[in-house]
């Protein structure tokens, strides 16, 4: 089982669908008043394990993993995915985790799923609540840093490999930042044992061949490379500064 970082999360649809229930054995008499979440976010790629560790905040006694609901607004999550369990803690501050464990995933279940965690048991006045953030990614990376050129023609080379069983969505763009004009090539990623080479030129702009450009790749929604390449037009030598961050 692999547990995996805090990473970034992504847009997703309301839904009244996706609740999962742990149980539903008797509540204790404990009075929960909060819920606090270790962690706020976690990325995972399918067959991975995200691992949320909280702690229940009580007025008296301890609650019943059986009493915690999981509920998201994504309407593509699966509550066969949830498991609770308890951790070492005590009656004043018990301590549990959430374990969220998508298998067989397909392909519109990529994307962010914002999860609410509530406990409430009979006698208590109000629910406890936490909130937290699942991103599924898919199996796709960059195999090499992606070569980008400005000056004297633009174009952009990328390898990207899919470790996935299905094809998967790829959004590549580049815009200039200062003005509206951007490029964008969006295309299939086969699944494939040899990387997938992506090479495409584009016309810079009229008159903003300096500057600041921005390229963003993403797969399935899922943002996985963004680069910040400063183009500088000069006589000799040419002169090409890029700042990279890449999205793990």
């Amino acid at each position: 089982m692999r547990y995996s970082d805090a990473k970034m999360a992504g847009s997703v649809s309301q839904a009244a669908s996706g609740i999962a229930t742990v149980g539903s054995r008797p509540a204790l008499g404990g009075a929960v008043s909060d819920i606090i979440l270790a962690v706020n976010e976690r990325q995972i790629a399918p067959g991975e394990t995200a691992c949320f560790p909280f702690v229940a905040c009580t007025a008296y006694g301890i609650p019943s993993i059986h009493d915690f609901n999981v509920i998201s607004d994504n309407p593509n999550f699966n509550p066969e995915w949830v498991r609770l369990g308890r951790s070492a803690g005590d009656s004043y501050s018990p301590r549990y985790i959430l374990e969220i464990s998508p298998d067989d995933i397909g392909r519109c279940q990529y994307g962010a799923y914002p999860l609410r965690l509530s406990w409430r048991a009979a006698g208590t006045y109000r629910h406890a609540v936490g909130r937290c953030t699942l991103v599924i990614r898919p199996c796709v990376r960059a195999v090499t840093e992606p070569a980008v050129t400005i000056w004297p023609a633009g174009q952009v080379c990328l390898l990207l490999e899919n470790r996935g069983s299905t094809g998967i969505d790829v959004s590549i763009s580049i815009r200039h930042r200062g003005s509206d004009w951007s490029k964008e090539w969006e295309f299939e990623l086969p699944e494939n044992d040899d990387p997938f080479n992506f090479s495409e030129r584009f016309d810079p702009p009229a008159g903003k061949r300096s500057g600041d450009f921005e390229l963003a790749v993403s797969a399935a929604g899922v943002p996985l490379v963004r680069r910040t390449v400063r183009a500088r037009r000069s006589l000799i030598p040419r002169r090409l500064v890029s700042d990279i961050q890449v999205c793990a």
